[in-house]
């Protein structure tokens, strides 16, 4: 594998055989200049203390005559100034030498100045539709940090895969042969993924409406907390309310005379043993179950 100074070398001695061969019927003098000023401005790339090594790679690359030795005394002999240029003409330069990178030193190099924030091609600035941009408080004209964006997203990305997964377990524990279903098999962190991937097969439509189905079945179940205790209290009163109790009594009644308290006690009690914990969870689930499909079918207000 070649060393720095001798890759240098190679390539300055490719420029000086060139200037040789185009120049051959001008005086020895003008083309000596001419190689001088060639070596001087190779090594405008080169650390001044690395010089000697480089021009001696460069001497080994003209072993006869022609090492033009007397280039060589005066690039070594005599300091070279630095011209200096400006930022402009830096950046003019690399751009009108790009076409001298490889593949791999271009990707490197895009990288580098993608780190210290600079961009290479076209950029899209970010922006917020406006109603949502009122809604955050920010002006139409505001910049936005990408960094914060892309966090941001990602946070509110895993909190709604979080809860979409969530919601939708949930629902299938308690309500397992409900209509309301979910529309794809797929996890919602699967359908993001592919997404933000470019999948046409995963269209914009798509996400907002999986979107909204969560959001409806989450309002659902948060809507049916409070009057599913209301429903089972309900439900609860109009079948142990003695006035029901004795009207189921004496609805049954054979006719013959007997003792309607000691008939509406036993019913009573009838009613009580069947009255356990399952029970009652199933009566308050079922309540929650019935609100939400309402809420999602439709029904009821609340599904927007």
């Amino acid at each position: 594998m070649q060393s720095e100074a001798s890759s240098w070398a190679h390539g300055v001695a490719t420029r000086l055989w060139a200037l040789q061969t185009s120049f051959a019927d001008d005086p020895p003098d003008q083309r000596k200049q001419y190689l001088i000023e060639e070596i001087k401005g190779s090594l405008q790339e080169v650390v001044m203390s690395k010089w000697p090594e480089y021009l001696n790679a460069l001497a080994q690359r003209f072993p006869g005559p022609e090492r033009i030795d007397a280039a060589l005394t005066d690039a070594t002999t005599s300091p070279i100034e630095p011209v200096q240029k400006t930022v402009q003409e830096l950046v003019e330069e690399l751009f009108s030498r790009l076409n001298e990178f490889s593949k791999e030193e271009k990707t490197d190099l895009a990288a580098r100045m993608a780190s210290i924030g600079l961009t290479v091609g076209p950029s899209r600035e970010l922006g917020l539709p406006s109603e949502l941009r009122g809604k955050l408080g920010l002006t139409p004209d505001q910049p936005l940090d990408e960094e914060r964006l892309c966090k941001l997203l990602a946070a509110l990305l895993e909190m709604i895969a979080a809860l979409d997964q969530l919601t939708w377990n949930l629902w299938k524990t308690i309500a397992p042969q409900s209509a309301v279903r979910r529309d794809s098999g797929e996890t919602s962190r699967r359908v993001f993924g592919r997404y933000l991937a470019g999948d046409r097969e995963v269209a914009t439509l798509q996400i907002s409406q999986m979107l909204e189905r969560t959001r409806q079945l989450l309002a659902g179940l948060l809507s049916a907390i409070g009057p599913a205790g209301e429903t089972y209290a309900r439900n609860h009163l109009e079948t142990f309310a003695p006035e029901k109790i004795r009207a189921t009594v004496e609805g049954g009644s054979s006719g013959f005379l007997s003792n309607v308290e000691q008939k509406c006690w036993r019913r009573y009690v009838t009613l009580a043993n069947e009255l356990n914990g399952p029970a009652v969870e199933k009566q308050i689930v079922d309540a929650i179950v019935g609100y939400a499909e309402q809420i999602v079918l439709g029904s009821k207000r609340g599904g927007r």
